[in-house]
């Protein structure tokens, strides 16, 4: 049996450096596209059944196409962000989303969790 080769020790720990730091990848934002009319308006049929081989079966809103080749497209952040601007999606300011995080922090220290007696 062929004796494994040891694994070679990085450059960065013989040159006496700090570890690279690595990229932070770009987020990428996953939207669906109509193939027939290239509408935004999709979802999935639900049958009950799995999607089989990673293909599930999709219906446009718009033109009532059925099928399985739905185009994926991904996005950057910015190039998202105009895609919701020409749909016409108003995102909630900062200010509304810390009112209601208080609010949900609220509620949930004023319910009664049953813990104690």
């Amino acid at each position: 049996m062929p004796k494994k080769s040891k694994l070679a020790t990085p450059d960065w720990i013989l040159k006496g450096g700090k570890k690279p730091e690595k990229k932070k990848a770009e987020r990428t934002f996953k939207i669906k596209e109509c193939p027939k009319c290239k509408s935004y308006e999709v979802g999935i049929i639900i049958t009950g059944e799995e999607c089989k081989g990673g293909k599930c079966d999709w219906e446009c809103r718009k033109c009532k196409w059925k099928g399985a080749n739905i185009i994926e497209k991904e996005l950057t952040e910015d190039e998202f962000m105009e895609y919701l601007d020409k749909k016409g999606e108003i995102l909630p300011n900062e200010d509304e989303l810390k009112k209601d995080f208080k609010k949900t922090i609220e509620s949930a220290d004023s319910e009664d969790i049953g813990d104690e007696k």
